[in-house]
């Protein structure tokens, strides 16, 4: 007895020889679970009762450790949870005898995370009399397990497993997925299935996490009339050709509903009843679903003709007022235009860039009358070299006495 109890103690007095007093403790067993492991079966049912997927792992690699490690030179480096430990010590670019930083222990843990293997890394960095004893503690990424789809007519079964990368043994990605199931669905309601949603959702067993992927496409909805209401000075075929059909497919009668073209269409009228001298005109979209149809009607407000009462160039000129008046696209008694005004505002920077006078600045200045719908515009050449620069604040003063 003696010799085995003196053998026992020799030895581990070689294993804490590099410890000397640092004492570690040692591994408590794990438990050995008693109840029986689901089946495959119970294991999708369980993920298709699930209202959501499993979050990534709350804390991740790169974000490094927010107490400063120990100083000095790495005495020990352990890992508990390493897929390949010889990879993993490889990645975290330290070694037994290096001095320790806290920048190393960063670029060691985001490295370890980099590896593709785990959701979350943690460092147990300790001092020691020898030096600091660093311990990984890594977390293993979970694996996709048990997969149940249910496809549609447009994405049938393979081809959402493909787009999921849902295979069993694929590296488990939430990100991914909500990712993918969000393009999904945008590219089914652009093919006119408004009502398309793909639920993804899982549960956790194990290791793996066991998806349920269930898309449901709905009606196709088409459109059955298109409209324009509240015109009066516009005619309606100016308004209608704007609206990009696609040869049918969009935006008209027997087409789907495209609103990102509508919206371009509605940009494009605007400019029309800019032409016709309505600044203030107003247009909108209404549509009216009945099942799987849907009317789309643009509503106009065109408001009244807004005509330019008083149109010139004043202030710093680099040349005559009669070379700048010679631009000028837009008169007095004309409809005003805001493109026309945009584009006498570019002729006059044209023009003072022709005369070495780039720095000049064109400030327009209006006065609307709206009473009489008239609008009188002054296009204020500045030189910003005679502008006065505004007085100081005055001083403030004190309420507190001094003593």
């Amino acid at each position: 007895m003696r010799r085995e109890a003196f053998s026992a103690a020799f030895i581990g007095l070689l294993l804490c020889a590099a410890c000397d007093d640092e004492f570690i403790p040692p591994r408590v067993p794990q438990k050995t679970s008693t109840q029986p492991e689901s089946t495959p079966a119970e294991r999708r049912e369980a993920a298709c009762k699930s209202k959501e997927l499993p979050p990534p792992a709350a804390a991740k690699a790169g974000d490094g450790t927010t107490d400063p490690p120990p100083t000095g030179s790495v005495a020990h480096i352990d890992f508990d949870g390493a897929i390949e430990e010889a990879r993993a010590r490889a990645a975290i670019g330290i070694a037994t005898g290096d001095t320790l930083t806290l920048q190393k222990t960063q670029d060691a843990m985001k490295h370890l995370y980099e590896l593709g293997d785990y959701d979350d890394v943690r460092l147990e960095a300790r001092p020691s009399p020898q030096g600091p004893l660093l311990h990984f503690i890594l977390q293993r990424r979970a694996k996709v397990g048990e997969i149940v789809i249910h496809g549609g007519t447009i994405y049938d079964s393979p081809e959402l497993e493909n787009a999921f990368h849902a295979k069993s043994g694929a590296p488990y990605n939430p990100v991914a997925v909500v990712a993918t199931r969000t393009k999904l669905v945008d590219a089914l309601r652009q093919r006119g299935y408004a009502d398309a949603s793909l639920n993804v959702v899982g549960a956790r067993a194990g290791d793996n996490v066991d998806l349920c992927i269930d898309l449901h496409e709905g009606q196709k909805v088409t459109i059955d009339a298109v409209s324009f209401r509240g015109l009066v000075k516009v005619k309606e075929d100016e308004l209608k050709g704007l609206v990009d059909t696609d040869h049918g497919r969009i935006n008209t009668a027997g087409g789907i509903l495209d609103p990102s073209k509508i919206d371009e269409a509605i940009s494009k009228m605007a400019e029309v009843l800019d032409a016709h001298g309505l600044a203030k005109g107003v247009i909108q979209t209404k549509t009216t679903r009945t099942g799987d149809k849907v009317s789309l009607a643009f509503e106009v407000e065109e408001g009244p003709v807004i005509i330019v009462r008083r149109y010139e160039v004043k202030g710093d000129l680099a040349t005559d007022g009669g070379a700048y008046r010679k631009l000028l696209t837009l008169k007095s008694k004309d409809p005003f235009s805001r493109a026309k005004l945009l584009t006498d505002i570019t002729k006059i920077n044209e023009l003072d860039e022709k005369q070495g006078r780039k720095d000049l600045q064109v400030q327009p200045q209006t006065q609307a009358d709206d009473k009489n719908n008239t609008v009188d515009i002054i296009l204020l050449v500045v030189d910003p070299k005679k502008v006065k620069p505004p007085p100081p604040p005055p001083p403030t003063t004190s309420n507190k006495l001094s003593h």
